[in-house]
This record gives C-alpha cells, sequence and structure tokens, in this order.
C-alpha cells in the first residue's frame, strides 16, 4: 500500500466530523474520500475548531522550531486529533514527532514517508493514583 491509500484508510476508519486541512494536497484528499465531511482550509490564523486536522504537505520547508509551532497551534486551536504526512527531509525525526506525542501509523518505504497520529484522548493514560480511592478523606484528619 502506498501512503494515499493508507491516509484514505485512516480517514475512513476515523470517519471525523470535520476535517482541518492544512494544505491544499490534505484538501484534496478529503473532499475525496469524505465528500460529506465539512473540510476547512487552515490558513495563517487558526479557523473553527475541527474534529481533526489533515496535513500532507504542511511541513515541508519548514524548519524544526516552525514545524513544532504549527503543531502546537494546531493542537490547541484547532482539532484534538491530527494525521500527518512527514517526507523523508522533514525537519522532526521520529523521537521528536514521538516527544510532540505523536504515534507513528504507517510508513511508505517506497517514497519514503511516515504517517503519524496524535489523539488527545489517547494521549496520556490516566494514572492509577489519579482517582478517588487516593483523594483525601477529611474525615481521617485529626486536629
Amino acid at each position: 500500500m502506498n501512503w494515499r491509500d493508507l491516509l484514505q484508510a485512516r480517514l475512513l476508519e476515523i470517519q471525523p466530523e470535520s476535517v482541518c486541512a492544512l494544505d491544499a494536497a490534505a484538501h484534496r484528499l478529503v473532499a475525496e474520500v469524505l465528500p460529506d465531511t465539512p473540510a476547512h482550509r487552515q490558513e495563517n490564523s487558526p479557523g473553527p475548531a475541527c474534529a481533526l486536522a489533515l496535513g500532507i504537505d504542511a511541513l515541508n520547508g519548514l524548519d524544526a522550531q516552525q514545524a513544532q509551532h504549527l503543531i502546537s497551534q494546531t493542537r490547541l486551536y484547532v482539532a484534538p486529533r491530527i494525521l500527518l504526512a512527514a517526507r523523508e527531509n522533514c525537519a522532526l525525526d521520529e523521537a521528536m514527532f514521538r516527544a510532540l506525542g505523536f504515534t507513528l501509523s504507517a510508513t511508505d518505504a517506497a517514497e519514503n514517508l511516515r504517517i503519524y497520529d496524535y489523539d488527545l484522548a489517547t494521549y496520556k493514560m490516566v494514572p492509577d493514583w489519579l482517582n478517588a480511592r487516593f483523594w483525601a478523606h477529611p474525615e481521617r484528619w485529626k486536629p
């Protein structure tokens, strides 16, 4: 499977309510794969919030700081879930994507392209100690 087929499969699997396309190629792909899903083009300023942000060429030509800024802005203001395609010459390597909370979804070895997925809902598992069983019990305190 090539990267385009992999992205199509992920989009069909996720079935987002709305998509924010971070570039023209992403907008075309969403229009083809999910024609009934509202798709917004992301310009320089954050637009309406969406269920998923998709970037195919969004990271091309960006240095590491610019790429991290784009990802941070997208996570904060655009969508809680992000799908990004990263080419071989991407300024962010696999360790940097992992540090940003992304998981590697798929790899197209023929075109040296990786697909990364970020989902706020599964970004961090809730630790066991963070539940009511370990909270303070005021009735147990002695003055």
